[in-house]
């Protein structure tokens, strides 16, 4: 990734990728604003745990906010580790950063 993690942004372009592009009908663009709101609040509300530059990176920022809780003595390698033997988090590739979901908010 080349530019700089930009949380905000990252955030609106996957609301934009899950919402897909405007309908040309002028009656739908209003659901599909609805959506992309919706989409929006819902990454911002936990569904997305952290934006970084890497995965390590990613959860070393989550880490410093308080959104995921390393155990005791356990360093950024293990507790990465842990996040995907879990298997409830994905991660999305924005052109803002990578984004840490967590599929069980």
């Amino acid at each position: 990734m080349t530019a700089p993690v930009h949380e905000a942004r990252a955030l609106a372009y996957l609301a934009r990728q899950d919402a897909g592009p405007p309908p040309v009908d002028a009656e739908e663009r209003a659901d599909w604003r609805a959506e992309l709101r919706a989409a929006h609040d819902d990454y911002r509300a936990g569904r997305a745990v952290a934006v970084g530059v890497d995965r390590l990176d990613t959860v070393r920022r989550a880490v410093r906010v308080g959104r995921y809780d390393a155990h005791d003595g356990q360093g950024l390698t293990e507790a990465l580790a842990a996040v995907e033997h879990g298997c409830i988090s994905y991660w999305r590739t924005t052109p803002y950063g990578l984004v840490w979901i967590d599929n069980e908010v």
